[in-house]
């Protein structure tokens, strides 16, 4: 099988153009100048792709990204930190986006893709909304397309602009990602910057990076609005009703609300959450 497909792939190179570009983890990829087929593993560059308007050259997607649009359904192949590789080779693609997440055995992860000739591109990860900007120029590269991926780019920046708030006095902010243990985000982050062009503070701003912070600290840090990001009023409900949280401001105010999940994904559709969190740090309603 392994041959096979090794074989047809030295046909693919040789009857075609390609390009040798650098990945986000130095590695120089073989490109083919016309992608056809693709599968990405990662649903912030799915939805960027999606939104260049190239949904019909997925031919496989991580389970998360098959909700972003209905042709997606049932493409989905990856629900783990590794990369599926029967599944990949069975589909052929022209080329597979993926991102450091996925390479549960870091480079060595690639090998196998290497030997038979199916070229994956590893996508850094941006850590801010000025990044995603990266992403799209990146993948617009990468598939050939950079006027699609302009007139995309152009879009977010237009509306990022429109949405950035600069606040006189930021609010607190604490953003649950879970519970138990507990888990939010510190400094350097993406989520931490969509906090900021918001209008808020993240009180674990001057730690790095994603953490755990005790509930101590929580408490001592006395958030003014608390944010979990997927839409269950459930979860909300919970904070409110916590014993040890009803001295923190944002509990006993109320002021306790989800964000669209899209806050969690660094591409062209976060901006929705970040309008949400805007109004809701701007207006104190949501």
């Amino acid at each position: 099988m392994l041959k096979k497909i090794f074989m047809l792939n030295i046909v693919v190179f040789s009857i075609g153009y390609s390009r040798i570009l650098v990945d986000g983890i130095g590695r120089k990829v073989e490109i083919p100048e016309k992608v056809e087929r693709i599968i990405s593993t990662v649903p912030s560059n799915t939805e960027i792709i999606v939104d260049m308007g190239l949904v019909n050259i997925l031919a496989g997607v991580d389970i998360y990204s098959e909700k972003i649009s209905k042709e997606l359904e049932g493409k989905g192949i990856l629900n783990t930190d590794r990369l599926n590789e029967e599944k990949i080779m069975e589909l052929m693609p022209d080329l597979v986006i993926t991102s450091q997440h996925n390479l549960s055995k870091g480079k060595e992860s690639l090998n196998i893709f290497d030997e038979v000739g199916i070229p994956v591109y590893v996508m850094k990860t941006p850590n801010s909304l000025e990044e995603v900007k990266n992403s799209i120029d990146e993948i617009g590269n990468l598939l050939n397309e950079k006027k699609k991926s302009d007139n995309l780019k152009d879009s977010y920046v237009q509306e990022l602009e429109k949405l950035r708030l600069q606040n006189k006095k930021q609010k607190r902010v604490y953003f649950e990602i879970l519970n138990n243990p507990i888990y939010t985000t510190g400094g350097k982050t993406f989520l931490n910057d969509v906090i900021k062009n918001a209008g808020g503070k993240n009180i674990f701003e001057n730690q790095e990076g994603w953490i755990s912070p005790t509930l101590e600290s929580i408490i001592e840090e006395n958030p003014e609005f608390i944010f979990v990001g997927e839409d269950r009023k459930e979860v909300v409900e919970d904070i409110k009703t916590r014993p040890e949280w009803q001295e923190i401001d944002a509990v006993k105010t109320g002021k306790v609300y989800f964000i669209d999940e899209g806050i969690n994904r660094p591409s062209t559709r976060v901006l929705k959450s970040l309008k949400q969190m805007k109004e809701v740090l701007s207006n104190d309603k949501f």
